[in-house]
């Protein structure tokens, strides 16, 4: 079990950061092939397409991997309720675009080259649905290899695909080239979605059925249960996201501070020093993909002496996972900012936050244990909190740390999180009578 547990981490870590270097490399290219115009178009876009994603998904791939992962529920049932939700947000998401993409572009985005790119998104919004429940439930079925596989089969097609369709294309005007870009994406979201069907209906036999047979084998509630709370908790922060630069933009200038002076110290807080300290954290995905199905096993099969253990076993390793790249960030943080960012400017907070940081590693085990425990309505009062609690500190620190307040009320919201999450993970596993 131990040695299973170890080759699975080994492996989707190794797969998730070599899918991350094709990601890096892929917007390199992009920034040659498209010019400056046309990626600052592209990246104009893409916030809409990631909002758009959230809506269409509505966290239903989540939910099939909580649910794959826990031995009372059927894995066929749980595919077909999945992709008729999925399929039925994905459909009014696409109208939504098709009918309001020109609004979006000249009105919201003010920029009228947006309209075709905007365009381009719709067959990637129902792809990345189909995508993320097979995806999810491989991770369910803690089968490791097989979605390294097809997520560096992704990343490899779009790349191609990319590279010699703007080749051939070059003589388009940058509207087309972007789209091409955006299209690209839902040609490597295919390739995924063929590579894992094909293993994926040696385990789950789909036939044709009746109407009657998709009815009985629709799990609309138990899904809706872990869906909603998790879509929530992200179109929250999404919002906060939002408001955010709004609101420090509004304080600061009534301050005397010029927008540009503002826009570059966010720029350095945002985009480098944040930025360069989330870069290692798609290890605490690694932790919660192949920590939540062993947990939910345990409480399936009442194995509560165990959980607890891998819940202590979880923040060990979080922790150890955390500590070189804290002193990595302390130490030698100038380094890493000149050689991702080509500045030195953000190493004084760099190397203050990477300590506290910390706590962000942390709260992954304790993160898998609540979902675990479908304590979804709690996670969902603690995300809440955690916004409204950022949102008043926002305003109260502004005015006297300026743009560094941003740094302090992402540390703020980590720790509230952490303690929130520490408190029911607590009372539900250590302190509660019912799981002895």
């Amino acid at each position: 079990m131990k040695r299973k547990l170890i080759n699975s981490f080994i492996i989707l870590s190794s797969s998730t950061l070599i899918t991350k270097v094709f990601s890096v490399f892929n917007r390199m290219m992009l920034a040659r092939l498209l010019n400056e115009e046309g990626m600052a178009l592209y990246i104009l876009v893409i916030p809409t397409l990631s909002l758009c994603i959230t809506l269409a998904q509505f966290s239903i791939p989540s939910a099939v991997f909580r649910l794959v992962s826990n031995p009372k529920y059927n894995n066929k049932k749980v595919i077909i309720s999945a992709i008729l939700i999925c399929f039925l947000s994905c459909l009014l998401i696409m109208f939504g675009i098709l009918f309001f993409s020109k609004m979006i572009a000249v009105d919201f985005l003010k920029q009228d080259q947006a309209y075709f790119p905007l365009l381009a998104m719709l067959p990637f919004i129902p792809l990345v649905g189909i995508s993320g429940i097979i995806k999810n439930y491989y991770l369910g079925k803690e089968d490791v290899w097989t979605l390294s596989v097809s997520q560096l089969l992704e990343e490899v097609t779009r790349i191609l695909f990319t590279y010699v369709m703007i080749k051939l294309c070059a003589h388009l005007s940058m509207t087309y080239l972007v789209s091409i870009a955006i299209t690209a994406m839902s040609v490597g979201e295919l390739c995924s979605i063929l590579y894992l069907y094909t293993h994926m209906h040696r385990r789950v036999n789909f036939r044709y059925h009746s109407l009657s047979y998709f009815q009985d084998h629709f799990i609309f509630k138990d899904m809706m249960n872990i869906a909603l709370p998790l879509t929530g908790s992200r179109i929250l922060h999404s919002c906060y996201n939002f408001i955010e630069p709004i609101v420090l933009v509004a304080i600061l200038t009534k301050l005397q501070m010029s927008e540009s002076q503002i826009h570059l110290q966010y720029a350095i807080i945002s985009g480098y020093v944040i930025s360069i300290l989330v870069t290692p954290t798609f290890f605490n995905n690694v932790v919660l993909r192949l920590l939540l199905p062993i947990l939910n096993k345990d409480i399936a099969y009442h194995h509560y002496h165990q959980l607890r253990q891998h819940v202590i076993y979880g923040i060990i390793v979080c922790f150890f996972i955390s500590l070189p790249f804290t002193l990595l960030f302390y130490f030698f943080g100038d380094y890493c900012l000149l050689f991702m960012y080509n500045t030195t400017n953000g190493y004084e907070y760099l190397k203050y936050m990477s300590i506290p940081f910390t706590l962000f590693y942390l709260q992954t085990p304790l993160s898998a244990t609540l979902q675990a425990l479908n304590k979804n309505k709690e996670m969902f009062v603690m995300s809440t909190l955690e916004v409204i609690i950022e949102f008043i500190c926002l305003l109260i620190l502004t005015p006297r740390y300026h743009v560094l307040s941003v740094a302090m009320v992402m540390l703020i919201g980590l720790f509230t999180t952490l303690v929130l999450s520490s408190f029911y993970v607590y009372k539900s596993v250590y302190s509660s009578h019912h799981l002895s």
